[in-house]
């Protein structure tokens, strides 16, 4: 991918496209021929082999439903919406080794994996939404069971509604067989008995199942779907609202039971209201830069921006600027190597309002973050300028002057404010080298800011401090 630009305006053609398509679904035509009532074990009685595809699922039913056969394979995919970038597909790899370590039943599925008895997968890409569940014997009998229910006792014990249909026979059979070996050889990664004794984190991430899979290819390519953007939006904004609104839920009683009324929902409105007012409040003395890179549209404080100035006036402010930067050679001292750095600062300083998105594409396709640092630090003797410079450069931004003050800034309120505020940088004025430490630190750290609540309007920090800082 060395000459590839990631583009910011694609995904409005991969609609299109995706519209437009007329690939043809596997689909199965069956016939109804009665209704009964089993239990699961009558369901998969009478089978040796079990093959089988789920989602959602519980190790402790895995177990139990994996003792009654002499041979099973099961295929993992995620329940959760994923676009299938690599991080998600190592994390969900990750977590779901850590499930079946942490299991009470554990040591049985490590016995049979070690016996080769019971062999497990994991998704890579994505799966087929479709739980399949082949079942076959040495004299012959073929089942398929396929429908809503995944591998756990709540689907196949009763405690919630399934849609289970079963079709006994060889052409149903060799049908979905075909399907699930296609899944099974393009799909998927062996969780291996290794990975399941050694698994966390991030230690031993050359023990994920992909991991292994890369060292027997020597090479394999991870492809995001990007078909899947709508999907995650919609969790990611159900799951910041949730978050919202659990302030404001009543408390559960010793059963675990919320009951509500009319004058509890009127309660949780009138919290709502006064939370999202504080927050209008905060946000009153900052400005709303939005940068809409898709519709190629800019929005300061609600108003949209015009993006196509005249020759004139471009001119005009360059003309301003460089006067401005002229104005340093009155100051002490190596006055033409601050002019160089400042007006390096400055380039980022007005390409600041991208970062988000620039940063959101190239995470998408697995690149380099560092190009697109969020942090920008300016430090110094005292009356060198800093504080006027970024007041300037704000200025030629937003025509506003705004920042915080050094003793307001925490990680905790720094963090709230890049959710709030939009894509204009803030500034945090005159910053000490003890406060720097015991905040700032941790929040550069946090390179992953705003991925995992997809966002791409949020603002760049920009520090001002004074030489000390520097250690």
């Amino acid at each position: 991918m060395e000459n590839e630009q990631l583009g910011f305006f694609d995904n409005e053609q991969n609609e299109i496209e995706i519209i437009t398509s007329d690939v043809k679904l596997d689909i199965a035509k069956a016939e109804f021929i009665e209704g009964k009532s089993l239990t699961w074990k009558e369901l998969f009685s009478g089978f040796d082999t079990l093959k089988a595809i789920t989602y959602s699922s519980g190790i402790g039913f895995i177990s139990q439903l994996i003792s009654e056969f002499r041979e099973a394979e099961i295929i993992f995919g995620c329940e959760q919406v994923m676009s299938y970038s690599l991080q998600e597909v190592m994390a969900f790899q990750a977590v779901l080794n850590e499930k079946i370590r942490s299991s009470s039943s554990k040591d049985n599925i490590l016995k049979k994996i070690e016996d080769k008895t019971l062999n497990l997968l994991v998704a890579r890409k994505k799966l087929s939404h479709e739980k399949i569940y082949l079942l076959s014997s040495e004299n012959g009998d073929k089942r398929v069971i396929m429908g809503s229910a995944n591998m756990s006792y709540q689907a196949f014990k009763g405690f919630q509604r399934e849609n289970i249909v079963y079709m006994d026979g060889d052409d149903a059979y060799e049908w979905y067989l075909e399907v699930y070996n296609s899944l099974k050889e393009n799909c998927t990664d062996e969780i291996s008995h290794k990975s399941l004794l050694v698994s966390d984190d991030c230690e031993n991430l050359d023990e994920l199942p992909v991991s292994k899979t890369v060292s027997v290819n020597k090479v394999l390519e991870i492809i995001p779907d990007s078909g899947e953007k709508d999907n995650v939006e919609f969790a990611l904004d159900v799951a910041n609202l949730s978050t919202k609104i659990k302030p404001f839920v009543p408390k559960a009683d010793k059963k675990g039971i919320v009951a509500l009324s009319p004058t509890k929902i009127k309660s949780m409105k009138n919290h709502a209201i006064e939370e999202r007012n504080t927050e209008n409040e905060k946000r009153k003395d900052f400005p709303r830069l939005i940068v809409d890179v898709e519709k190629q549209t800019v929005e300061l404080n609600g108003k949209e921006l015009d993006l196509s100035p005249g020759k004139e006036a471009i001119q005009n402010d360059i003309s301003l600027f460089l006067q401005y930067l002229n104005g340093y050679e009155n100051f002490h001292g190596d006055y033409e190597y601050m002019q160089q750095r400042y007006y390096e600062f400055a380039n980022w300083f007005f390409c600041s309002p991208f970062m988000a998105s620039i940063r959101d594409v190239a995470n998408r396709y697995n690149q380099n973050l560092l190009p697109y640092p969020l942090f920008g630090i300016i430090y110094g003797q005292s009356k060198a300028g800093k504080t006027s410079f970024l007041e300037t450069l704000l200025k030629m931004m937003i025509g506003q002057k705004t920042r915080i003050n050094a003793p307001d800034f925490t990680r905790k309120s720094i963090d709230a404010l890049r959710y709030e505020v939009q894509g204009a940088p803030i500034i945090v004025d005159d910053l000490t080298q003890t406060r720097f430490s015991q905040h700032a630190v941790e929040t550069i750290k946090n390179d992953g800011f705003g991925f995992n609540d997809n966002m791409r309007n949020y603002p760049a920090v920009v520090i001002s401090a004074n030489d000390d800082v520097k250690a």
